[in-house]
């Protein structure tokens, strides 16, 4: 009887070239970082999980999540000023081309939420604020719904889908990249970065991840059902960049704002679809103003 051959390791990268590529432009963005921090390695049923944690230990924690393939380190901008009030943990998420390692993919909503429980069962959290871009506003919310006993506060900033459809990206993003050339994903992303600058090293880290890497996750944003928007209890700020071209900002203001209770709801100034990185100074006020209130 032969032993049956060890499970092949699933990474979410097209060659072991692009993985190197692709961890020595977030290495480049991470030498960058503005203040102290360590890098976590976190072991959950789906595999281990890169996190940057930087602030005093014991401050109120706050989980960041970032957009698809934006990686952990998008929030350079930000983590200064976040961190002289709270114990800041911004995560790679699992699936994705980034420094965390799945072991399997994850294939539901359910499963996300059970392999955030994992992290922070693993970091002693019992309840923390939560601020999600694009997919990690998504994801975010997601968290929310499923497990509101862990989640004090959510900030959603441009969430994906969540509150309505967003055809123009899957035309003017999704597809382009799809296509895997490089003139279409750089038009990919001048669509949807509308003109403003974004924080050194970090827009040419995305490019190479769009390029070079890949998801190994089944799930995709969606929208949520008017049943689940009012179930949700957490206190919840909704932001969406002046300049976002993924839906149109109204459109998903208007829904949230009927069915999430007691939600609040805001236009950024001079900011695309990764607002925290076009406009820092704006999202981290209003941000930390709405996680103290």
């Amino acid at each position: 009887m032969t032993d049956a051959p060890a499970p092949q390791k699933i990474l979410p990268f097209k060659t072991p070239e692009g993985r190197n590529r692709i961890l020595s432009a977030y290495q480049a963005v991470l030498d960058r970082w503005p203040v102290p921090y360590e890098e976590i390695e976190i072991p959950t049923r789906f595999g281990t999980t890169h996190i940057i944690a930087s602030g005093e230990k014991g401050a109120p924690p706050l989980i960041l999540v970032h957009a698809f393939f934006a990686t952990a380190v998008v929030w350079q901008p930000n983590v200064a000023a976040f961190s002289r009030s709270h114990r800041v943990y911004a995560v790679d998420c699992i699936g994705e081309p980034n420094p965390s390692t799945p072991a399997r993919p994850i294939s539901s909503r359910l499963e996300f939420a059970q392999w955030w429980t994992d992290v922070m069962d693993f970091l002693e959290i019992d309840r923390a604020d939560m601020v999600g871009n694009s997919n990690g506003g998504f994801l975010t919310l997601n968290q929310a719904l499923l497990t509101p006993e862990r989640i004090r506060k959510t900030v959603l900033i441009s969430p994906a889908a969540t509150f309505v459809q967003m055809w123009p990206f899957y035309i003017n993003f999704f597809i382009p990249v799809l296509f895997g050339s490089q003139r279409l994903v750089r038009r990919g992303i001048d669509w949807c970065g509308q003109g403003l600058p974004v924080h050194e090293g970090w827009e040419a880290l995305f490019m190479t991840s769009l390029l070079e890497g890949m998801s190994v996750n089944r799930v995709f944003p969606a929208i949520f059902k008017d049943a689940e928007l009012k179930q949700i209890q957490t206190p919840t700020l909704l932001l969406v960049g002046d300049h976002e071209v993924i839906y149109k900002p109204q459109a998903a203001i208007g829904r949230a704002a009927r069915l999430v209770p007691g939600l609040c709801a805001e236009i950024i100034p001079a900011a695309n679809h990764i607002a925290a990185a076009s406009n820092p100074e704006w999202v981290n006020e209003r941000i930390l103003r709405f996680l103290k209130e």
